[in-house]
């Protein structure tokens, strides 16, 4: 297994790294839509949701990986009726054809204390 890490995207506290790779398979940890500087999230749900793929796009290219090779991503919403649609532009504007499963579910509590994001992803991808 290998730890892979960016400067390009936000890390996580404590000992958990931002993805490993384990053959062909990129496992990337909780992501969330945090400046990687400042952990600053915006204040927009479509911002909030491009960001979180701009930090997705770093960690992907830090294990010699891209959009396209995602096979998979969970998603957790604190307001899900409420964000999902424009989470689902966004998603679509960055995937283009390209369709992972995933499932979404709804929950008031996670990430950083004070941070107050709205969208939290884990993706899993394949690169063989």
């Amino acid at each position: 297994m290998e730890i892979i890490h960016t400067h390009d995207a936000p890390p996580h506290t404590g000992p958990v790294p931002q993805a490993v790779r384990a053959g062909g398979w990129i496992y990337v940890s909780a992501l969330f839509g945090a400046d990687p500087v400042d952990h600053t999230i915006p204040e927009d749900v479509t911002a909030e949701g491009n960001r979180i793929f701009d930090n997705l796009v770093a960690i992907l290219a830090a294990a010699g990986a891209e959009l396209t090779d995602v096979v998979r991503v969970g998603i957790v919403m604190r307001d899900l009726q409420r964000d999902r649609p424009a989470f689902n532009k966004v998603w679509s504007e960055r995937f283009g054809d390209h369709r992972p499963a995933r499932s979404a579910i709804q929950s008031a509590e996670f990430g950083r204390k004070g941070e107050q994001a709205r969208i939290m992803i884990e993706v899993t991808a394949f690169r063989g």
